[in-house]
């Protein structure tokens, strides 16, 4: 039975400036670093309650460059269109990675009670950036929704600390 997303796993030409990327851009804590299967190390990223593993390409692997990106996804790939991140700010967001040179693939759309864009984050990666605007009648489980959140994240934060010394 599956419990859980565990985590994402992202080959990197440059580790440490993808790393740097997720943390100055979108957040995200270090948590340390693991030894790899092929030798290399696995370096442990904490994003809104989900685990990152950021790593270079294991041996006989290469970085290529990255196709060319079209609504929220790669316009070639291998079936991954996005991964999405929750913000309740999403002009805020876009604002400072705009400021920080990041790609924007076009203004904020809504759809229903969802207000997103997409951005690229290094090695290829497209990102959702998401807001939710909950109709009145479900607008009081925000709240509860924010603590949930927290509560996952406080839990894989301190598993994580335990793994990554």
């Amino acid at each position: 039975m599956i419990t859980s997303l565990d985590h994402i796993h992202i080959h990197a030409a440059d580790p440490w400036a993808t790393i740097g990327f997720y943390e100055s851009c979108l957040g995200a804590e270090r948590l340390g670093s693991i030894p790899s299967g092929e030798g290399g190390e696995n370096h442990g990223v904490l994003l809104g309650g989900q685990l990152l593993i950021i790593s270079e390409f294991p041996p006989g692997m290469t970085p290529a460059e990255p196709p060319e990106v079209g609504a929220g996804a790669l316009r070639t790939g291998f079936g991954v269109a996005h991964f999405g991140v929750q913000t309740t700010d999403l002009d805020g967001a876009l604002a400072g990675l705009r400021a920080a040179g990041v790609h924007v693939h076009a203004d904020a759309r809504r759809t229903g009670s969802v207000r997103y864009a997409y951005v690229t984050a290094p090695d290829g990666v497209v990102i959702e950036l998401v807001e939710l605007h909950l109709p009145a009648h479900l607008a009081p489980l925000m709240p509860l929704l924010h603590g949930v959140n927290r509560a996952i994240h406080l839990t894989r934060r301190a598993l994580a600390k335990q793994l990554f010394k």
